[in-house]
């Protein structure tokens, strides 16, 4: 069986919007993804400024394609950003990657005008390109599970 992971940013990196709103960056991974993404980290600027990815696969990967979204509501969700990454990652390799998605002034901007006191802002992988031209897209349902206390 594959995992479930879903990480955060520390343990739910928050981000004051105004009294009583906040963003909550966090990663979330299909269960039969072929790349566990994990220690996100932020910056002043970004949401997500790096994370650290792992080929989870028996193939060389190629490239990925990130995807940032806010929760809206209950399975609703609206892009924030994205990313095509050109990269070599060896089967079991593990690197880190400066991603530089979800500008944290646009995603305060973005949750205030969805009208959300708490958004939830992720980044997920939508496809592995491998180099074996062979491609990997998660058709199968995404699962949401915050770490943190």
């Amino acid at each position: 069986m594959r995992r479930f992971v879903c990480t955060g940013l520390g343990l739910l990196f928050a981000c004051m919007l105004a009294p009583g709103q906040r963003l909550v960056f966090t990663t979330r991974t299909h269960p039969s993804c072929p790349v566990l993404v994990s220690a996100p980290s932020e910056s002043k600027d970004y949401g997500f400024h790096a994370i650290r990815i792992r080929n989870d696969s028996k193939k060389e990967i190629a490239a990925l394609e990130l995807k940032v979204t806010i929760s809206i509501g209950v399975a609703q969700e609206e892009l924030v950003d994205s990313r095509h990454v050109r990269i070599t990652l060896s089967p079991g390799e593990t690197k880190r990657l400066e991603v530089h998605l979800a500008g944290v002034q646009g995603s305060k901007q973005k949750a205030k005008a969805l009208h959300q006191d708490i958004a939830s802002v992720m980044l997920f992988v939508e496809s592995a390109e491998f180099s074996d031209g062979t491609q990997w897209n998660g058709n199968e349902p995404q699962l949401d599970m915050p770490v943190g206390k």
